[in-house]
């Protein structure tokens, strides 16, 4: 009877860490949904800034034409209060443009984690399976522990294994490349 509560006591408590972490999968979702959000705001913040900092280099613009056409020294062109509202646009879509770069890294970094516990769950569900098969006598210690450990091999090289996946995408490496790599790192 050991085993059989032994085995229940294994199924519930995958099943509570699997119900977990998709709990868990659910939320950073939402949070990247407000994260892109907030991302497409602080876009359309800086370009409406920037549509404002325009407007004040036409006007800078047509200010020295018409003091180049009438003879005047550029020095006299008369901007002085156009600079002085440009100086604080040009401050806040600085300032937007450092919010975008920490968000669009925010959201990145959110993303890593999020796909390195889809391996860590892929690696927990063999590992489930390999405690089943152990606690029925269906393989040794010897293969159980060899499976968990190639199981775990695309945990340990997660980041190599993201690398070759973001070079692929830049066209630097084939599919071919990438997959003899990652075979490589996993052999």
């Amino acid at each position: 009877m050991g085993l059989f509560d032994r085995m229940k006591t294994t199924v519930s408590g995958i099943g509570a860490s699997i119900t977990k972490g998709a709990g868990q999968i659910a939320g950073k979702g939402a949070v990247e949904a407000k994260e892109a959000a907030k991302i497409v705001a602080v876009k359309a913040d800086i370009a409406a800034v920037q549509a404002e900092i325009d407007t004040n280099y036409v006007a800078i613009g047509r200010a020295y034409v018409d003091a180049c056409v009438a003879g005047k020294e550029v020095s006299d062109i008369g901007v002085g209060g156009t600079l002085k509202l440009l100086e604080p646009k040009l401050e806040k879509k600085m300032s937007l443009e450092k919010e975008l770069a920490d968000l669009e890294r925010a959201l990145a970094d959110s993303q890593v984690l999020q796909e390195r516990q889809l391996v860590q769950n892929e690696v927990d569900e063999i590992k489930a399976k390999l405690d089943k098969a152990k606690a029925m006598g269906a393989i040794t210690d010897a293969d159980y522990a060899a499976k968990l450990a190639q199981a775990n091999k695309k945990l340990d090289h997660f980041e190599d294994i993201r690398m070759l996946k973001t070079q692929l995408e830049l066209g630097l490496i084939t599919q071919a490349e990438l997959d003899q790599k990652v075979a490589a790192l996993l052999a």
